[in-house]
């Protein structure tokens, strides 16, 4: 029978009722708090019993005093005579526990009880207010590509991870800190009345949001396709790991080596900024080195669906085809770009093709929406110098000249401009762009819908 146990729950700092429950909870199950750290709470095995628990902080305490000073000794002294003993403390945050069936509190003014959370949260607001914003700004770039350009965003299992981890800040962010000025706000009321307002933290949207950051990054690190991708992400994740694991535990060694506060303070933070450098010089020649290697492209060329060879019927040496390839459970996107070798004195006419096959029938309009209006914002000179804006447009055409269900054929300058070479088909689950320097024959038409429509 195992007599630790630890546990890391995200508690709110200000929800010290929440934590208190906790450890009332863990006590009639048999564990007693004795440590807290970075990495957790730590709990020792005991008889099953009711105990009540305190928190409270001591802003004249620090995480980097190597032993309790004189006042925090007196402190300590004074609960310990009303019959609360330490459980366990980790900086301002001190944990007391006391067995009588009605003990005296610790903290009885209501007033004094918010000013001590206030000053504990004075302490972290900027900190949460600077991840709420950095959280409302990429969260919501990233609702916003989500709605009106998904194609990228939903193909690619970079964006959908990082997204996830966005869009988790900013939940937390803005849930924890209105979640405190409620509280804070009906505290001091019921404080007028000599009453205390129960605090209640946000902890469970955190282990939610950590759950599905988790899984998020599961799924990156299998779906992805770029070797050096995953190698990079796996390495900045685990820069920030060694980074924690090397702060903390060179303030704990220091604490055991009874350091003063400063110095531990000092040597601490000179080992962040040194190791940080260090291992951020080592990501960026590794990003370096895999990107020379080929480690951020596929290692094996794709065969491209349509070629110029396909339309014309006449191969040609000189021409080189660029694939890139994303993939999700909601997206497939596949583009391929044929043109002149580099070197090539004559530029040779390209053709360029990307087809969208969409696995998730609600998102199949945003991603035809986002092509159809993909050069919106483009502007255009007629002859006589009038802007034009969109110069780009699409007009429908005969589907069936490419199979298709449905098409469209762009024109420059335009509703009344010139046709182009460029169709948007769209096919039941796939969606495809085909860009030609020149306007396509009726057989080619068909050539190309045949080829496109049913490659796998």
């Amino acid at each position: 029978m195992k007599s630790t146990k630890r546990q890391l729950i995200p508690f709110s700092l200000y929800d010290l009722t929440g934590m208190e429950r906790h450890l009332e909870q863990m006590a009639r199950k048999g564990w007693l708090l004795d440590k807290m750290s970075a990495l957790g709470w730590r709990y020792r095995r005991i008889e099953p019993q009711k105990l009540h628990f305190t928190v409270s902080y001591c802003h004249r305490a620090s995480a980097y005093d190597p032993e309790p000073t004189e006042e925090v000794q007196t402190f300590y002294d004074f609960c310990a005579h009303t019959g609360w003993r330490l459980a366990a403390e980790f900086g301002s945050m001190q944990v007391f526990y006391n067995d009588q069936e009605d003990p005296i509190p610790i903290d009885t003014d209501p007033a004094m009880g918010i000013q001590m959370v206030g000053r504990e949260m004075k302490r972290a607001l900027p900190f949460e207010i600077l991840l709420l914003l950095i959280g409302f700004f990429m969260g919501g770039s990233w609702l916003y590509s989500l709605f009106h350009s998904p194609i990228d965003l939903l193909a690619s299992p970079t964006n959908l991870f990082t997204g996830l981890c966005w869009l988790g800040l900013m939940v937390w962010s803005v849930a924890d800190i209105l979640t405190y000025l409620l509280w804070r706000r009906r505290a001091k009321l019921a404080a007028q009345r000599g009453e205390f307002v129960p605090t209640r933290g946000c902890h469970r949207i955190m282990q939610v949001v950590m759950a599905l950051v988790i899984l998020g990054a599961i799924y990156f690190f299998i779906t992805a396709r770029l070797p050096g991708l995953r190698l990079l992400t796996g390495a900045m994740i685990l820069e920030f790991a060694v980074l924690f694991l090397a702060v903390n535990g060179t303030k704990d060694f220091l604490k055991k080596r009874k350091v003063s506060r400063r110095k531990n303070q000092a040597v601490t933070i000179a080992v962040d900024v040194l190791l940080a450098v260090v291992l951020m010089a080592g990501i960026s020649y590794g990003t370096i080195t895999l990107a020379r290697n080929g480690g951020f492209s596929l290692a094996a060329d794709i065969e491209p669906l349509l070629t110029i060879a396909d339309l014309t019927g006449e191969e040609d040496p000189r021409y080189i085809v660029r694939s890139h390839v994303e993939s999700s459970v909601f997206l497939k996107v596949r583009e391929f770009t044929e043109r002149s070798q580099p070197g090539e004195s004559v530029r040779l006419p390209e053709l360029s093709c990307k087809i969208v096959d969409v696995y998730l029938p609600g998102v199949y309009d945003f991603c035809l929406r986002e092509l159809l209006h993909e050069r919106d914002d483009w502007e255009g000179l007629t002859d006589d110098g009038t802007v034009i804006k969109p110069y780009y447009v699409y007009q429908e055409m005969d589907p069936a000249l490419f199979g298709a269900q449905a098409a469209w054929q762009r024109y420059a300058g335009g509703e009344n401009g010139e046709p182009t070479g460029d169709y948007l088909l769209s096919y039941p689950g796939r969606l495809m762009v085909l860009e030609c320097d020149w306007e396509l024959t009726a057989e080619e038409m068909a050539i190309a819908g045949a080829k496109l429509a049913t490659a796998e």
